[in-house]
């Protein structure tokens, strides 16, 4: 990761500490595989806190992000299920407000995934299945 990326990402990260509804960051992507395809490509995943149905706020609170840093930057909440799943595996929680809640989260996310699963998967099937 570059100099450049690392300023971009403490920036943002001083701001998250001092925004009191975000509850985590999470690094993820190519940025944590240190793919050094894209440089540039970095994505951040914010996990909102409280609840996560109200679309118009979670919308806002990305646009707030987008707005002030030059990064990729995703609300966990509006993520698809598979998504939060690579998240969850694969993702570098730079910052976490508590982690108590966060694993809460992280299991709920988990149990919806276990009940979709199946779903998922026969989808998976049949799209494999119609490859000429």
């Amino acid at each position: 990761m570059n100099t450049q990326t690392q300023n971009q990402i403490n920036q943002l990260l001083a701001h998250v500490k001092s925004d009191g509804e975000i509850l985590a960051a999470i690094l993820f992507g190519s940025q944590v595989a240190d793919s050094q395809e894209n440089p540039n490509d970095v994505d951040i995943c914010l996990v909102v806190s409280g609840d996560g149905r109200n679309s118009v706020r979670l919308s806002e609170k990305r646009l707030e992000y987008l707005k002030v840093f030059g990064l990729d930057i995703h609300i966990y909440q509006q993520l698809p299920l598979y998504i939060r799943q690579r998240v969850l595996r694969e993702g570098r929680v730079l910052y976490c407000q508590d982690e108590d809640q966060l694993y809460e989260i992280a299991f709920m996310t988990i149990r919806e995934l276990a009940s979709f699963e199946h779903v998922y998967r026969y989808y998976l099937e049949e799209v494999a299945d119609a490859r000429p």
